[in-house]
């Protein structure tokens, strides 16, 4: 029975990885017009990615540091619990809020950019904070208090001494939330309205409203290309941080 499970995991990966290269060599060779994002999507996707990253990062390290420092078991879990509810029941929560500041303060959040923003944030703040913890609470604290022995304040040694130590974790947490948000469906299609079109939405439009499973397959795999140099950026910058 093991076997036979296996068996079909392994066919079922085969089938994922190997689909989108044939596609490619049906492009490359000629079979057809590969239906590729406009410029304007590829540059809306890679902004709402970057600023996303970049704000998740930002609340991240924050309540990140203070669970590794201070923190206990339940204001862990709280911030993690997130994870345990699904991101289409995220997104219609978020629904409600929205309206709700729009009564009360007339900003307008669905259907805008910085609605998607607030969505994807809010999505992927608990995978940056686990990123963060983990780079945090191994770190030692004997740099920092050499640090203060020396004469260096709070502020100095923190700055100096704990945050260059745990940049790593701060880049491996910023390429996982950029590359998660690069392809972001539900919180664009949702938030957004379809006002905000991005690549994860095109990709989207072209397996279940065109139909064409090649092109889908092959921007999926260039999607999949982004995320190993990624892998292979942050590997490296882990490296040239290392002490």
């Amino acid at each position: 029975m093991i076997k036979k499970v296996a068996l079909v995991a392994f066919a079922a990966v085969v089938l994922l990885f190997y689909v989108p290269f044939l596609a490619l060599g049906y492009y490359m060779s000629g079979g057809g017009v590969l239906k590729l994002p406009s410029t304007s999507m590829l540059a809306t996707t890679f902004m709402l990615a970057l600023v996303t990253a970049a704000v998740a990062i930002a609340l991240a390290y924050p309540a990140a540091y203070y669970l590794a420092k201070r923190g206990n078991e339940l204001e862990f879990a709280l911030l993690i619990a997130p994870l345990w509810v699904g991101t289409l029941l995220k997104a219609y929560s978020l629904l409600v809020v929205f309206s709700v500041v729009e009564r009360f303060t007339g900003v307008v959040l669905w259907g805008t950019a910085l609605g998607v923003v607030v969505g994807m944030v809010y999505e992927y703040f608990p995978y940056a904070v686990l990123t963060l913890y983990a780079a945090i609470e191994k770190l030692s604290e004997t740099p920092t208090q050499a640090a203060r022995v020396l004469g260096a304040s709070r502020a100095q040694a923190f700055l100096r001494v704990e945050l260059p130590l745990t940049m790593p974790g701060v880049v491996a947490a910023f390429i996982l939330t950029f590359l998660f948000a690069m392809g972001e469906v539900i919180m664009p299609a949702v938030l957004g309205a379809w006002k905000v079109y991005t690549v994860g939405s095109y990709i989207w439009d072209l397996y279940f409203k065109a139909r064409d499973f090649l092109s889908g397959s092959v921007l999926s795999l260039l999607l999949a290309a982004l995320s190993l140099l990624a892998t292979y950026v942050v590997v490296k910058t882990i490296r040239s941080f290392s002490i």
